[in-house]
């Protein structure tokens, strides 16, 4: 039923959640994860649906996006002030982005080594550290 694990899992959070199951949804799942792991801006998703002649407007393809966001099934990725990826791999890692070409590279954990951090703020708890090395030509 799913073409691969990726879908299978993204579609068993979304079961599991608040949301309905709609078409533009499915869709969603389907396009974001088809290739496994990957990165995507929204508007790379509507350039893929109107090839596709699916019919999701700009502005659903950002709800849909950031309500998977909330619930877990990817990860928002803020390279810029005005630039945001999408992130269908959701284990823990760092990036490499191209500022030439816009492209986002995945980093493996335990490639980068960080020796120290800062104190953290009174009452606050260490969650976890993403690198974004900016990288050019």
């Amino acid at each position: 039923m799913y073409k691969n694990e990726y879908i299978k899992k993204a579609f068993k959070m979304l079961e599991a959640s608040h949301l309905k199951i709609t078409e533009q949804r499915v869709a969603m799942v389907n396009l974001l994860f088809k290739n496994g792991a990957a990165h995507f801006t929204a508007d790379d998703i509507y350039e893929e649906v109107s090839k596709k002649k699916i019919k999701i407007s700009l502005a659903t393809i950002y709800n849909c996006l950031n309500q998977f966001k909330d619930l877990g099934i990817i990860k928002a990725i803020k390279v810029s002030s005005d630039k945001i990826y999408f992130d269908t791999n959701l284990e823990d890692h760092h990036h490499f982005f191209c500022m030439k070409s816009s492209k986002l590279i995945d980093v493996e954990t335990d490639e980068v080594k960080i020796s120290k951090l800062p104190e953290l703020p009174k009452g606050k708890k260490f969650k976890s550290v993403e690198v974004i090395i900016n990288i050019t030509d």
